[in-house]
């Protein structure tokens, strides 16, 4: 037999069949597209029957899967045996990592999927170096960068084909991981696309240099607010603006003063009155750091010392004046000046003016410009004379180190920025001479430094620097020195093993296939250690969003606004939080009966039913919202103004309680049904409940293998004294009322003469004949004439009606068909007596089945009258007959059969089954009948325990 076609997919270079590829797409496009997209990939050449096929990602998987455990990849044959061994085994060993395929390769493509991202401009030329997606990625994150366009190369950071030098290893490390991660890039003209597609992922990578987007034509703050609106929605971002803005920032120094690694002595200024006060007092006091916020590379950080050295003893017994002369010395270029303590007031204040001399500083100074907000501010810390020896910069991922750098100041000069020749010795993570800081900084400060700054909230970045400066005496021991923060850094930083892949003028080509092999170990460790945290981040946001409503705790305020219905419930105890992106928005309607104790008898102590739950977790939990709103009448018109705005509304409303609660259930209904004419579901719908809970629907599935065919229904009087005279005296029978719940109106009828004829239509009943009836609420015996039960059932107690022991009132036909008013007559199935099977069903599916056993003597099973339950599973063997007939056969007809085609199966419902065999019939042969259908607000009886009782006020 030929071997199927194989192509090659463009996205990944992977060659598969049509079904394979078919099969990952289904879902994502429609079937045209998928065959136009066949059309288009190119197909596998052929060089002879020896000739190695590409594998397919499963087939790939599999063997890369079956290599890591040490074994041979399966043979076909085997494959099955090889699958059945994997599963026993998947308890006992962690699951294989995803089978990656081989890197992009020049004018190959990796990120176009799964996310859809057509929708915005593709800037790049490739992936170049990008490994393919996972098939069936945990979760799924974008990497965004940033092309400037009035910029050679896209900005300084870009390899030639548009993309950050090291865009790579990231989205590698993610891709690693088990995590799609697609490069997508921000053009400030389709802002509004970009964050819209944004919205579909789950964690975004922010990769755009400081200044870029701006420089680029867009705006960075708004930039900044799209971000931020994205981590309302609970999409991480790494790093948030506020993570880049707060830990970035140098008052971040004064935050963490306390800590092992900062100075207490360390001062913020956002006032130029109050810089100008404090400055002159440490000034006096001991030689000082003074920091802008705005600048990089060190620009405006300035070491400064009295010329004098006329130092005070102790702080705050004198403050400079304004004609002290300072030596100033500024980080980024370790140039030097001279000024007075006013002039250098005055430039940091002012900028260059009359009053600030002449400065040869490359910055303009005006560091406190545009106040606090606007990042407008200084930090005043002391100088650590031992920075002459260099800083030591921690290279992190999240919480782990993964290399030391030391920076050392050229000869004579204190900054050890790039440019100023400054010497850098890389050291491992584990270097002994650094092992104190290390532990200082890892194990006892790290978990406290987000919080410190007030993003407890965040995750630590998932690539950042620490940079830090020995503030200890020369000659202090190691083990007792004392390594302060001079900066944190979270702001786009880079990779710098991937510095080769950067294009400059002389390097116009420059590719991620630049970074030589030596270097490449290094960073695909970072880059997979970086997807590894990744995971780590979103495993745990996503066990933070699976965790349930605590007392006092309100779940259901979105997505869909709600605000304007009424509140009636204490709160959402054990609801599940919203998906923050649904595929679809539900609401549960339920009523709260202010008139009855805990607002009605199935209520929670919360006022919520006690069932609900796990109906809104259930379709939480299946990607879609649902919120928990009640039904209040007096706000009926702004309730369905509410409602129409979401895609289906589940009602778990208890018959009657609209009604006790002042409202009107046909109002209700109603309303209901124009929630269906406007397309929204309605679960179940109102003319569901009626038309399935009907008695007559017994009549309707009559000739299904579930039906009995001799199943009468009755609407008008005359034509039930008629016809009941008539089967009456043929055979036993129930006569069932429609109105009734939990057996009231429900009669097992007999002669108590015994005197039936042998075929129907022979003789009808006299009047004046006796009947035995037993009434299936509490399975209580009365005796009637015929008559007498005629009258009840038509006109209840009269005169002509007898005396009467039944809690029902009778007037069955009351009202006529339109309202309700109807009698099934059914033939008496005698095996009533060893019970019914209630087959308990969300929507197709058999989910359980209960055995409900009469009490000794009695034929109603109902609750309260002393039956014995037993629960079977839903492939209960003994019952298999009548599963068999009722979900393959008759399940599929009966919506139709109820005139309630164009409804699907209710999601929670139940079906009553009587055995009408004679006894003795083998099972396979018996034949079970449908005694009632319900999915008129069906319990799930195992939460129960939640529902409020004498006993349990508080359930």
């Amino acid at each position: 037999m030929p071997a199927a076609e194989k192509r090659i997919d463009p996205e990944d270079g992977v060659a598969y069949t049509f079904e394979a590829l078919a099969e990952y797409y289904k879902g994502k496009y429609k079937k045209a597209a998928i065959n136009a997209y066949w059309e288009e990939c190119k197909p596998v050449k052929r060089k002879g029957k020896a000739a190695k096929e590409p594998e397919p990602k499963a087939k790939a998987k599999a063997k890369a899967t079956a290599k890591s455990k040490g074994k041979a990849a399966p043979e076909p044959k085997a494959k099955a045996k090889a699958t059945a061994k994997a599963k026993a085994k998947a308890k006992a060993e962690p699951p294989a990592k995803p089978a990656l395929g081989k890197p992009a390769t020049a004018g190959q493509f990796r990120s176009g999927k799964p996310i859809n991202v057509s929708a915005l401009t593709k800037v790049s030329k490739d992936d170049l170096g990008m490994l393919p997606q996972p098939l069936k990625p945990r979760f799924r994150t974008a990497l965004v960068g940033i092309y400037v366009r009035s910029q050679p190369f896209g900005g300084s950071d870009k390899s030639s084909n548009g993309h950050r030098y090291d865009s790579i290893p990231f989205a590698n490390g993610m891709i690693s991981a088990g995590n799609s991660c697609q490069l997508i890039h921000y053009v400030h003209e389709e802002h509004d696309t970009f964050f819209d597609v944004c919205k579909a992922f789950d964690a975004i990578i922010v990769r755009c240099n400081p200044g870029q987007i701006k420089a680029d034509g867009g705006d960075q703050g708004k930039f900044d607010n799209g971000m931020r609106a994205l981590r309302k929605l609970d999409i991480q971002v790494w790093p948030a603006p506020d993570v880049m803005e707060f830990m970035g920032a140098k008052d971040a120094l004064c935050k963490i003063a306390t800590l092992k690694i900062g100075l207490e002595d360390t001062l913020a200024y956002y006032d130029p009155a109050d810089f100008a006060t404090g400055f002159k007092k440490t000034m006096a006091f001991q030689p000082r750091v003074i920091k802008q916020n705005r600048g990089s590379s060190g620009e405006g950080i300035w070491i400064i010392k009295l010329k004098s050295g006329n130092y005070c003893k102790t702080y705050g017994e004198r403050s400079c004046t304004d004609d002290e002369v300072l030596d100033l010395m500024e980080a980024n270029d370790n140039h030097s000046e001279e000024h007075t303590v006013a002039e250098f007031i005055e430039f940091c204040v002012s900028g260059r003016t009359s009053k600030s001399g002449t400065w040869t500083s490359k910055g303009v100074g005006k560091y406190l410009e545009g106040g606090k907000e606007a990042g407008g501010q200084l930090v005043d810390q002391r100088f650590c004379p031992r920075i002459v020896e260099g800083e030591l910069r921690y290279n992190m991922v999240s919480d782990a180190l993964v290399g030391i750098i030391h920076k050392k100041p050229k000869e004579g000069g204190i900054s050890a920025v790039g440019g100023t020749g400054s010497v850098y010795t890389y050291y491992g993570p584990k270097e002994k001479k650094f092992s104190n800081l290390t532990k200082n900084f890892l194990d006892d400060d790290l978990p406290k430094i987000m919080p410190a700054l007030g993003l407890g909230e965040e995750p630590i970045p998932l690539w950042w620097t620490s940079d830090f400066i020995n503030s200890s005496p020369e000659g202090t021991d190691p083990k007792d020195e004392k390594w302060i923060v001079g900066e944190f850094n979270c702001s786009c930083v880079g990779v710098s093993k991937c510095l080769p892949a950067y294009c400059k003028e002389d390097t116009p080509n420059a590719c991620y296939n630049d970074i030589p092999r030596k270097d490449m170990m290094e960073v695909k460790r970072i880059g997979d250690l970086i997807g590894k945290k990744g995971m780590e981040v979103l495993v745990s946001a996503a066990k933070k969003r699976s965790k349930p409503a605590e007392a006092g705790q309100f779940f259901s305020d979105g997505p869909i606004d709600v605000s304007a219905l009424k509140k009636v419930v204490k709160d959402d105890l054990g609801l599940l939080p919203q998906p923050k992106q649904p595929r679809y928005n539900t609401a549960l309607t339920g009523i709260y009966v202010r008139s009855q104790p805990g607002g009605g008898t199935d209520k929670s102590a919360n006022g919520h039913r006690y069932d609900s739950m796990a109906f809104a977790n259930g379709i939480i939990q299946a990607g879609m919202s649902c919120q928990l709103i009640n039904y209040v009448h007096e706000e009926h018109d702004k309730f369905f103004d509410v409602v129409k705005n979401f895609d289906a509304i589940i009602v778990r409303c208890n018959p009657g309680q609209i009604k006790a609660d002042g409202g009107d259930q046909g109002k209700f209904d109603n309303g209901m049904r124009e929630m269906r004419k406007k397309g929204i579901q309605v679960w179940p719908a109102p003319d569901v409940m009626e038309f399935m809970g009907a008695k007559d629907a017994l009549c309707k599935i009559a000739s299904l293998n579930i039906g009995l065919e001799d199943t009468l229904a009755y609407y008008d009087p005359a034509i039930f004294a008629a016809g009941f005279k008539k089967t009456m005296a043929f055979q036993p029978r129930v006569i069932k009322q429609n109105r009734g719940s939990s057996g009231e109106g429900i009669w097992i009828i007999k002669l108590k003469s015994g005197n039936y004829c042998k075929t129907y239509g022979e003789r009808s009943c006299e009047d004046s004949e006796v009947l035995d009836l037993m009434e299936a609420n509490d399975n209580h015996s009365e005796e009637h004439t015929v008559a007498e039960f005629i009258e009840f059932c038509v006109s209840g107690r009269t005169a002509k009606s007898g005396t009467w022991t039944s809690k029902g009132v009778g007037k069955y036909l009351e009202g006529g068909k339109e309202a309700g008013g109807q009698l099934v007559d059914q033939r008496f199935c005698p095996r009533i007596v060893e019970g019914e099977l209630r087959y308990n069903m969300v929507a197709d599916t058999l989910v359980g089945i209960i055995h409900k056993k009469p009490k000794e003597g009695g034929i109603s099973a109902v609750g309260g009258t002393g039956s014995v339950y037993t629960f079977y599973s839903p492939k209960e063997k003994k019952f298999a007959s009548l599963t068999k007939s009722f979900l393959t056969d008759d399940l599929s007809k009966i919506m139709p059969c109820l005139g309630l085609e164009s409804e699907p199966i209710p999601l929670w419902w139940t079906s009553d089954f009587i055995n009408s065999s004679p006894l003795g019939t083998d099972a396979k042969d018996e034949k079970w009948i449908v005694g009632e259908f319900n999915c008129s607000c069906v319990g799930i009886s195992k939460c129960l325990p939640a529902c409020v009782t004498d006993d349990a006020p508080s359930a």
